[in-house]
């Protein structure tokens, strides 16, 4: 099984796994097993484009920036990548991304100053909240949805 994370011993998940149907003569060939993620404590090192506040020549990207996630990976990857074009060429343009997209959102979490700063995947809570507040959760995300759509379209 892929991406299956867990303290169980392998016997243990040998006759847990055994237990669903269709499995309970398979031959597991590598078991599960806790992963701990590394981090840089970003909100001391970098700011929103990724880049060390100290020394302005690096850039950092990925789960160790402390966004977790492959598409949150691939989304700092993206700010880090521009920005790095834009120095490289001396444009002297810092491109960052409205804190109303989760690109955003996500770039200021990880440049925020916090004492206790853990990694973070996208999701709502991260957004600034709506000007209306909207008590359904469907909606809510719909329209906060919008709201980033039309910080790319119309900025």
């Amino acid at each position: 099984m892929v991406g299956f994370q867990t303290n169980l011993k392998f016997g243990e998940q040998k006759r847990v796994f055994s237990l669903i149907p269709g499995l309970e003569n398979a031959e597991f060939v590598k078991y599960g097993v806790m992963h701990r993620n590394t981090f840089i404590n970003s909100p001391e090192l970098l700011d929103e484009t990724f880049n060390m506040k100290k020394n302005n020549n690096i850039f950092f990207a990925g789960q160790i920036t402390g966004v977790e996630g492959y598409v949150e990976s691939i989304a700092s990857g993206l700010v880090a990548g521009i920005n790095a074009v834009e120095k490289f060429n001396k444009t002297n343009k810092r491109i960052t991304f409205s804190e109303k997209t989760m690109i955003g959102a996500l770039s200021k979490y990880i440049a925020t100053p916090n004492k206790h700063f853990q990694p973070m995947n996208a999701n709502f809570g991260i957004l600034p909240e709506l000007e209306t507040k909207i008590r359904d959760k469907k909606e809510r995300y719909e329209e906060l949805a919008k709201r980033a759509i039309n910080e790319f379209l119309y900025k």
